[in-house]
């Protein structure tokens, strides 16, 4: 149901993200070509076909093996080295025997490590997970294995992989948003920073901002319900991250690594410490409280019995 709920937002982001694309696009050209208080239809299409293909290109390549390679640019990850693969390819090795004993069929799963002293762990993209050098520093094996099989809850689920594509598809809604209110912040701030808030600096930002609400005015349209979109891309987040987390932990559960993840987590328990006050301030985190991850895996474990 979750993934369900999350294809289709992902759905709804490439639309909108295509639509505004095309907003931006089409007001560039119309602006080239003179100008037009009416839509020209053809040309707004065929700049919605050329946006569309170039947002769709980028989503294949998201959900693709390369995809996994792009994310891990963007974090301080690399290849194992010797004494790590002794740690952690026993631990996939048993992981991928107990998939496999469980589904049936292979668990594609790669592991590299980041440079980082959190105990951390994370899924990128289809089938790559990583874990910090401060996990492998304080985990036993048996806890490198639960922690590598709750990210191999991820990538069974899917997770990571749509969090990437939803991120690509909004992507283009966040920027081109942030771009216009550049513009009408610059436009509204050049009366006070020409001649220290004269007249004439008044009117050339004014004028500017109106010749562009004329030119872009379907662009603007779009700006100005992206505030809308914003905000319900993170309230999604907000109400599906925690859900994703403790599904994961119970796959790794499922694969007899729950007594693991509870000796990890008391270890590391006082390290989640949340200070952050104000209305549901507390759920703005992306995992849920430690405290709830232990309870939730000893009631799982009393029902297995």
């Amino acid at each position: 149901m979750m993934n369900s709920l999350r294809a289709a937002m992902l759905v709804f982001l490439t639309c909108y993200s295509c639509l505004f694309m095309a907003a931006f696009l089409y007001s560039i050209r119309d602006a080239f070509n003179g100008g037009s208080m009416s839509l020209d239809i053809p040309l707004f299409l065929n700049s919605l076909l050329w946006v569309s293909a170039i947002l769709v290109t980028a989503l294949l390549i998201s959900v693709s093996p390369l995809g996994d390679k792009i994310v891990s640019l963007f974090f301080a990850t690399r290849r194992q080295n010797l004494r790590e693969e002794q740690k952690i390819n026993p631990a996939v090795q048993r992981i991928k025997e107990l998939y496999r004993q469980k589904y049936g069929f292979d668990l594609d799963i790669s592991v590299c490590v980041m440079d980082e002293p959190h105990i951390n762990g994370m899924a990128l993209g289809r089938e790559t997970a990583a874990i910090s050098t401060g996990l492998l520093k304080v985990a036993n094996d048996d806890e490198i294995a639960g922690v590598l099989a709750h990210e191999a809850g991820h990538l069974h689920h899917k997770d990571s992989v749509l969090a990437l594509a939803m991120l690509v598809a909004g992507l283009p809604t966040v920027l081109l948003n942030y771009l216009l209110s550049i513009f009408f912040r610059i436009s509204l701030g050049s009366g006070a920073s020409s001649g220290g808030g004269s007249p004439i600096g008044f009117l050339i930002g004014g004028a500017l901002l109106i010749l562009f609400l004329m030119l872009f005015a379907y662009y603007v349209v779009f700006w100005a319900v992206s505030f809308l979109v914003l905000w319900l891309m993170r309230v999604f987040e907000v109400s599906t991250q925690w859900k994703m987390e403790y599904r994961a932990d119970e796959f790794a559960m499922q694969l007899g690594y729950a007594p693991a993840l509870i000796e990890l987590f008391e270890r590391v328990e006082d390290e989640d410490i949340r200070n952050s006050t104000g209305f549901l301030s507390k759920y703005l985190y992306s995992h849920p409280p430690t405290a709830l991850r232990i309870d939730r895996l000893e009631r799982a474990m009393l029902k297995q019995r």
